[in-house]
């Protein structure tokens, strides 16, 4: 071996050794007691913060679920339409995009969802410039295979998935953090979901849970939050987040407690209630998880549906229409967007026994997509209650029941055959072509003006179709 080419390799080597030693993941900034009215917290921006536009008496969410770039723009179409939307309010001219007040976004979903609280409406302008014609999966391609990355990535504290972080943060965040959420956010509030790979439940990024975590939700920037939440297994690595639980005199909130320990105690709903409660006390002991590992929200809830799930189950309906009552609410409209696909296969047509690539994808496929069917179909359930309690109260009490919409739509659903079958074998990636996004942005727009639900709410709020 020729002398110049040991000398090299000998100085590749050190530097790799150095890097790994030097390359550390960089903890999140704790807290040392508990703020309940500063942060990023739903109760405070729900009940503070009014957007331009936003009436009173209507309350919207928007759940959009994984499936990368076709999530998003899936749901960017969604979001579109409902800006062609328009009602009369008081003698004000309204949009049914300006009415959402919450948004819960998982995976490829959380791109969207993020962007969309913290642009606005601005989001029209920019997110497809930002993100849907951007070839972000390439843009890691290179990143992976830079050799300026080679030594970063040989760290066993930095990964893939931090790359897709710096790569979020370079073409859609721009170092946003946490922080500009909660101060400047131009739209609706929202919730990132992702996954506790140990635990293996769902982890929000709000200031409540991360007042158990005893860190400052505020120094997190967006970008990783997202990154975490979009971390597929295999394809990212987890990203990691320090826990300080148990430093900082967290205490199980006043109406948590309540829902918990002063509920029926046969009833079957309260054991429900207590294994909610231990998910959040088990960041409680920082000695015994020092660092917890983020995966893909969409592991555990790829619909974006557990929070509201969960809040039916912590809350009685008497409470969740009390807080309703408060606010003066009418409406509420619950829109979820599923962008779940289902890739067409050759295997039932062998006797072969499936590749190790098949057997692998089923493995992530099957949980996610059962979990998602039952999601659903708890949260018909939830609607079908509230809607017969609301029946119930107008007859004891008078008055006009709180209206309650359920908007699925999802890909399974589009009506043409052909184009149910395209848009179910649009992959998972985190770049499509510009005519599948154009496609998939038509396909959100007709299947929201398609739904029998939406139908009921276009009637109630007398909406008519206007081009912005």
């Amino acid at each position: 071996m020729p002398s110049s080419f040991k000398l090299l390799a000998s100085l590749l080597l050190v530097l790799l050794l150095q890097a790994c030693a030097s390359v550390q993941y960089q903890p999140l900034a704790t807290i040392d007691r508990i703020s309940p009215d500063e942060g990023y917290r739903p109760r405070q921006a729900i009940s503070q913060q009014k957007l331009p536009g936003n009436a009173d008496d209507v309350f919207m969410v928007v759940m959009f679920s994984g499936g990368g770039s076709r999530a998003a723009a899936l749901g960017y179409g969604v979001l579109e339409e409902l800006n062609r939307q328009r009602f009369d309010w008081n003698g004000k001219p309204l949009s049914l995009f300006d009415q959402i007040d919450m948004t819960f976004g998982v995976s490829g979903g959380s791109m969207l969802s993020a962007y969309h609280a913290l642009h606005g409406e601005d989001i029209f302008d920019n997110f497809e410039r930002d993100f849907l014609k951007q070839n972000l999966q390439d843009n890691l391609k290179r990143k992976v295979f830079a050799v300026a990355n080679w030594s970063r990535l040989t760290s066993p504290q930095f990964g893939r998935g931090d790359l897709l972080e710096e790569q979020l943060n370079q073409t859609l965040f721009r170092h946003a953090t946490f922080d500009d959420l909660a101060r400047k956010r131009k739209g609706p509030f929202t919730v990132i979901a992702s996954t506790d790979m140990t635990a293996g439940t769902r982890l929000d990024f709000t200031q409540e849970v991360f007042d158990a975590l005893c860190l400052d939700l505020s120094k997190l920037p967006i970008a990783r939050a997202v990154a975490a939440s979009s971390a597929v297994p295999l394809v990212f690595a987890p990203l990691t987040l320090n826990n300080n639980g148990g430093h900082c005199g967290y205490a199980i909130p006043e109406d948590m407690e309540r829902a918990v320990f002063h509920s029926d105690p046969n009833a079957l709903q309260t054991a429900t209630r207590r294994e909610l409660l231990d998910s959040v006390l088990s960041y409680g002991d920082r000695s015994k998880r020092p660092y917890i590992h983020l995966l893909d929200g969409g592991l555990v809830d790829n619909l974006g549906m557990g929070s509201l799930l969960e809040m039916t189950q912590l809350y009685s309906s008497q409470q969740l229409y009390d807080q309703f009552t408060q606010r003066k609410t009418r409406k509420i409209v619950v829109i979820n967007i599923n962008a779940q696909n289902r890739i067409d296969t050759a295997i039932d047509q062998t006797a072969d026994v499936p590749s190790t690539r098949s057997v692998m994808q089923a493995l992530v496929d099957i949980p996610i997509d059962r979990n998602s069917e039952e999601s659903v179909r708890q949260f018909r359930r939830m609607v079908d209650n509230w809607r017969k309690d609301e029946e119930r109260r107008v007859r004891l009490e008078g008055g006009e029941p709180i209206a309650m919409y359920y908007i699925s739509l999802a890909l399974k659903d589009v009506a043409d055959p052909a184009l149910r079958k395209e848009m179910l074998n649009v992959p998972t990636t985190l770049y499509l072509p510009g005519p599948t996004v154009e496609k998939l942005k038509r396909v959100g727009a007709e299947l929201l003006t398609q739904s029998e639900e939406f139908r009921q709410l276009q009637k109630a709020l007398d909406l008519k179709r206007v081009e912005p």
